[in-house]
C-alpha cells in the first residue's frame, strides 16, 4: 500500500461489496452524515499512527486504526451491534491483502449517542500495518 487513498479504496470496497449490501446497513465515509438518519449505519474513517521511524521501515509503509461507529436504535438492546461487528470481523478477515496487516477488531461500546438519543452506538476498531 503506497498512500492512505489506496488503503481508504480497499476498506470503500468491502462496504460496495454484494456480502456488504445484502446484510442491508448503510455504510458512510467519515465527514458525511446523512440528510435523514436512518435507523441503522455505520460510519467509517482511517486515522493514520505517528509516521514510521526511516531507519526501520520503507517509506510507503503506513499504520493506524480503522474505526467503524455502528448505529442502532437505542432501547433495543446490545444483540444487534454484536451481529453488526460479526459481520465486520468476517468482511475484514477475508478482505486482508499482502500489503496490509488487519488486527482482530475490538468492539467498544458507547452507549446512547449524545447528539441524537433516539440511537446507541458502538465502535469497531481496527489496527493496520500496510506495506
Amino acid at each position: 500500500m503506497a498512500n492512505y487513498t489506496e488503503l481508504l479504496s480497499s476498506v470503500d470496497a468491502v462496504f460496495a461489496s454484494n456480502d456488504w449490501k445484502s446484510f442491508g446497513l448503510t455504510a458512510f465515509p467519515a465527514n458525511f452524515w446523512p440528510q435523514t438518519t436512518p435507523d441503522e449505519f455505520i460510519i467509517y474513517e482511517i486515522i493514520p499512527a505517528s509516521p514510521p521511524v526511516p531507519e526501520y521501515s520503507k517509506p510507503t509503509y503506513k499504520k493506524g486504526i480503522i474505526i467503524i461507529q455502528i448505529y442502532t436504535r437505542s432501547n433495543k438492546g446490545l444483540s444487534r451491534c454484536y451481529e453488526i461487528a460479526d459481520k465486520l470481523a468476517t468482511l475484514f478477515d477475508s478482505n486482508n491483502s499482502n500489503s496490509t496487516q488487519l488486527s482482530d477488531g475490538t468492539l467498544n461500546v458507547r452507549g446512547i449517542d449524545k447528539d441524537d438519543t433516539s440511537l446507541f452506538r458502538a465502535d469497531y476498531s481496527l489496527q493496520f500495518n500496510s506495506f
